[in-house]
């Protein structure tokens, strides 16, 4: 583990079980137990790009021996955990990712629909891909019939336009800011650091929207990262570019992995 994620006491977590959110401080070997390390034993002589080349072809393997019934159970717990908490209650925009079934991602269905249908109490974005340049939008969706299935994986998106052709509303062009983002990956380790896909997509969008907030003023989104234990892991090789997230959300809870992620649970209470 990180020295920097072991200070005496480890690193605190935050966990909200089905109907509460308590605070908690774990051992070392307990975060060590649930953050399992998956690296090769060379890997400290691989390059950054082999590296993670081998931590993404392990993760895979073990998202593939998840049963359907493990990812649906472990994706309800984290619905609720997300929609029980008051980080979603007191969003005003929020940004949500559509799973994709066959990367066997954590299921989002619940959220996105929750967040739909809180109406004008929220503004809900989704994600648009634009180019095979790791450009994307945030588009605000109103209603689930605006979504349409994208190949080569039938990833839903939403329409540009809505019904009456006017374009959607757009996190990147909007006069305010997104509060909360709640995106996916392949792995995560407890400092926050975020392993993709290789297709860099969220890295420049996070980034833009950073540098927008900043321009303007804002606090720039919470990243909640969504997970499957399976996709928990010791450590991850980082680049300077890689952008970590504020919080992981798993079926057991959430875990703060910046001082902006602890802030922000401590101001979302439990209801």
């Amino acid at each position: 583990m990180h020295t920097s994620c072991a200070s005496g006491m480890t690193q605190r977590l935050l966990v909200s079980n089905w109907l509460r959110c308590t605070r908690l401080s774990r051992t070392r070997a307990d975060l060590s137990r649930w953050l399992r390390p998956r690296q090769s034993q060379g890997h400290c002589q691989m390059s950054l790009t082999e590296q993670k080349a081998e931590l993404r072809k392990v993760v895979k393997q073990g998202l593939r021996k998840l049963t359907a019934e493990k990812m649906a159970a472990e994706s309800l717990a984290i619905a609720q955990n997300v929609l029980q908490s008051r980080l979603f209650h007191n969003s005003k925009t929020l940004g949500v990712y559509l799973h994709c079934a066959k990367l066997r991602e954590v299921d989002t269905t619940l959220i996105v629909a929750a967040a739909v249908k809180a109406g004008s109490n929220k503004e809900c974005f989704v994600p648009l891909v634009e180019d095979q340049k790791a450009n994307m939008q945030l588009l605000h969706l109103d209603s689930l019939e605006g979504l349409v299935p994208v190949p080569p994986f039938s990833i839903l998106e939403p329409n540009p336009t809505y019904p009456n052709g006017h374009p959607r509303q757009d996190v990147l062009t909007m006069g305010k800011p997104l509060e909360v983002l709640l995106m996916p990956g392949l792995a995560f380790d407890g400092q926050g650091h975020r392993l993709g896909r290789g297709g860099g997509y969220y890295d420049n969008f996070i980034n833009k929207c950073k540098q927008r907030a900043k321009a303007r003023g804002w606090q720039p989104p919470i990243l909640v990262a969504l997970a499957f234990e399976a996709q928990l892991v010791h450590s991850i090789p980082t680049a300077p570019h890689d952008i970590d997230v504020d919080i992981l959300a798993t079926a057991k809870g959430f875990l703060a992995c910046s001082t902006s992620g602890e802030e922000a649970l401590l101001v979302a209470a439990p209801l």
